[in-house]
């Protein structure tokens, strides 16, 4: 996995478990295929709401804290032909590893099981990485998760997808009450921009302390307050 972090940069806030801030709940993410994630991704079916954002804000944090993809050579499995690889996890655990394709396109299948990215923040569940070294192609990477995960007396169980290009540009596709938006950008500690396409339209959010305000590419706009804990 090294070649994917060199491209992308900030994969951890890019294809990660976000951390464990907002407790329990499923996030999308049920594409299983690289082009049904990018069409899922391209459109998206939820509203961007005074509402609504403050969830999905949170969702993205949880999702962005941590590093699913932190582990080491899962796209080479595939691209080598290699049928399977075990991988230690920084701090115990490991992600059993399998693929299949070539250096143009692929899929790796991992498990993860009791990985522990740090002491006392580990996961166990599922994920899947697609893969595509097509020209034009608006993504290089698009992978999905099904995962477990608790860090440090806080517990989490998130559904998700999302594709990365190698200028790196990521979006992950967040699932609110049934409903899904695209999102990129960064958010920690409740603060950050993000960038949140809808059926409404495109979003440039700002979050502090998880309050802010929204304004569209059409030139609406909307504050919203965090939710009350």
């Amino acid at each position: 996995m090294e070649r994917f972090e060199r491209c992308l940069g900030f994969l951890a806030a890019a294809l990660g478990l976000w951390g464990a801030a907002t407790g329990c709940g499923s996030d999308g993410g049920k594409a299983d295929s690289y082009s049904s994630i990018t069409e899922e991704i391209s459109k998206p079916t939820g509203t961007v709401s005074e509402t609504s954002v403050v969830k999905v804000g949170e969702k993205f944090e949880t999702a962005s804290s941590n590093n699913f993809m932190g582990v080491r050579e899962d796209d080479q499995v595939a691209a080598s032909g290699r049928a399977s690889s075990t991988v230690p996890c920084g701090a115990g655990g490991n992600v059993s590893v399998s693929g299949s394709g070539n250096e143009s396109s692929g899929r790796v299948t991992m498990k993860y099981n009791d990985c522990c990215f740090s002491a006392g923040c580990c996961a166990s569940g599922n994920g899947n990485m697609f893969y595509s070294s097509e020209q034009n192609a608006d993504y290089n990477y698009c992978a999905s998760y099904d995962m477990d995960y608790s860090c440090l007396g806080s517990s989490a169980s998130l559904e998700y997808s999302g594709c990365f290009s190698l200028t790196g540009k990521a979006i992950m596709l967040i699932d609110v009450d049934g409903e899904s938006y695209a999102v990129s950008g960064t958010r920690s500690g409740g603060n950050g921009t993000l960038e949140i396409r809808g059926a409404n339209g495109t979003w440039t959010c700002t979050f502090s302390s998880g309050s802010g305000s929204c304004s569209s590419t059409s030139g609406a706009s909307f504050s919203f307050t965090a939710a009350k804990g």
